[in-house]
């Protein structure tokens, strides 16, 4: 068995069908096998890459987005691999000698020893990032890039540097896979790309490289190796903004401290919000000889701190952390049940300009994770066709304007996500499927040990789809790490999360 799962992040059939004449790659593999691929709840990157590659749900993980609340010590904390103890995919093969190829999955930095070779992803430490580590003395001098300028910039010219990064990734997958049994590479900016660009042109034309640069890398990887594509969610165009920590602080439910002064109060003071300011460079025809001038992270740095692109830049530390209800959404954390109830009742009573809802579902949190060791969420709202913003924007609750907002998100997550599959093992008349079980992301991992004869543990959320083998065995295999759970406050995670816009 040689198995190759390239993870494309955020990947939906409802951009790509229509464009599957100009992607020749992912037609032929989608033409043995192809099915939506329903994600985890809530549909973000993290942590779904790591409910595909454990098999556990978000509850089970006690992970539900890039930081957890810390109450106690008033901050926010940053996640990281460390804050993952289940045991993965390569972990179970290598018990039975199978080696691995992993490639910038995310949540897997800082790296960890694998049996085979590991590459981080995208928000590593430049000089800790892969193993073993004369893995990275190798991609290091073949010039191996973890974040492409296109990441923070968002500017449609620097695309081609992430062409070239997507290039990277598949050669650093390229260098020991034929020492492999199992391959798995994730392209992390088709998720970037779609947020910013959706179904534009330019979307549709770093589609066409990124089939053409996994056809090279399929081509090079060479025959008898089966081939799975997935997403770990969806994506679909945004209608509006719902700005939740506005709409909490307007009803009393969260405080801010509004005493000290900062860039932002200072802005907002002035009538100046950020896609005011854009605008009034952009006349003044100031805004390019300021990229010009100052580093990229410096720009975003300032611009995280507007009034109306304002996330985690200067609110963490004017949170009241004694309020009724804090939000990471589409996460709510609430003081007592009671409250809870009440932000849920409100939230469905919303409607927007046209008298329809604008949110669908508010899980109850305990309900949706019964089984979560650390402190799980009060609330989650589930994701719909208006963007749930933890941007705070006092004053505006709702943007439909596509002008007011276009320029900066376009498009959100949604469940619905990939699954395709080829090879000479892949079987097209999948079990799962047949008997009316919907592809879930949670059933990734334990398809992937049944493909191997692996025995599946017992205490795995998922159940393989038999789509290259199996169902196989279930059984008491120990399915956590000799490793305590680790969450801290990373600077520099914490700005990168920020300058990529997740905080």
């Amino acid at each position: 068995m040689k198995l190759c799962v390239v993870g494309l992040d955020g990947a939906t059939w409802d951009l790509l069908d229509p464009w599957l004449d100009d992607l020749p790659t992912i037609r032929r593999i989608a033409g043995t096998f192809r099915s939506r691929l329903d994600s985890c709840t809530p549909p973000i990157s993290v942590p779904a890459w790591k409910v595909y590659t454990t098999g556990m749900d978000p509850g089970a993980l006690g992970v539900f987005t890039f930081v957890e609340p810390d109450f106690e010590d008033r901050r926010l904390r940053t996640v990281s691999s460390e804050t993952f103890t289940h045991r993965e995919i390569w972990d179970y093969l290598g018990d039975e000698g199978h080696r691995s190829t992993v490639v910038n999955v995310p949540s897997t930095a800082p790296p960890r020893d694998i049996d085979g070779w590991l590459v981080s992803g995208p928000f590593s430490d430049v000089d800790d990032y892969a193993r073993p580590r004369s893995f990275q003395r190798e991609l290091d001098a073949a010039g191996y890039t973890i974040l492409p300028d296109y990441y923070l910039s968002r500017d449609p010219d620097d695309v081609p540097t992430g062409v070239e990064s997507v290039r990277g990734k598949f050669d650093a997958a390229l260098r020991h896979a034929d020492e492999a049994d199992f391959v798995h590479v994730t392209v992390y900016l088709t998720d970037t790309v779609q947020h910013t660009e959706w179904d534009s042109p330019v979307s549709r034309t770093f589609w066409r490289a990124v089939d053409r640069e996994l056809g090279r890398f399929l081509d090079r990887l060479g025959d008898g190796w089966n081939v799975v594509l997935m997403s770990d969610h969806g994506f679909g165009a945004t209608e509006g903004i719902f700005y939740l920590n506005t709409w909490l602080e307007e009803h009393g439910y969260m405080h801010l401290d509004r005493s000290g002064v900062d860039l932002g109060d200072l802005a907002g003071w002035l009538g100046l919000d950020y896609l005011r300011a854009k605008r009034l460079l952009t006349r003044l025809h100031l805004l390019e000889p300021l990229k010009a001038a100052l580093p990229s992270e410096t720009l975003l740095r300032l611009a995280r701190q507007l009034p109306g692109n304002r996330k985690l830049e200067g609110i963490q530390d004017k949170l009241d952390w004694d309020s009724d209800a804090i939000a990471l959404a589409p996460l709510i954390y609430t003081k007592t049940p009671a409250v809870a109830e009440e932000i849920r009742e409100e939230l469905l009573a919303l409607r927007d300009r046209n008298g329809d809802p604008i949110v669908e579902r508010v899980y109850d949190g305990a309900e949706l994770y019964p089984d979560c060791e650390v402190r799980a969420p009060d609330l989650v709202i589930d994701h719909t066709r208006y963007v749930i913003s933890d941007v705070v924007n006092p004053g505006q609750r709702m943007s439909y304007d596509r002008d007011e907002w276009a320029e900066t998100k376009i498009a959100h997550h949604r469940h619905d996500g990939i699954l395709a599959a080829a090879g000479p093992d892949v079987r097209p008349d999948v079990v799962g499927v047949r008997n009316g079980h919907r592809p879930a992301l949670v059933d990734l991992a334990p398809t992937v040990l049944d493909a191997f004869g692996v025995t599946v543990p017992e205490t795995m959320s998922g159940r393989s789809l038999g789509l290259l083998g199996g169902p196989g065995h279930r059984g008491p295999v120990r399915d956590r790490r000799d490793a305590e759970r680790v969450v801290v406050h990373d600077a520099g995670v914490e700005q990168k999360l920020k300058d990529l816009g997740y905080l």
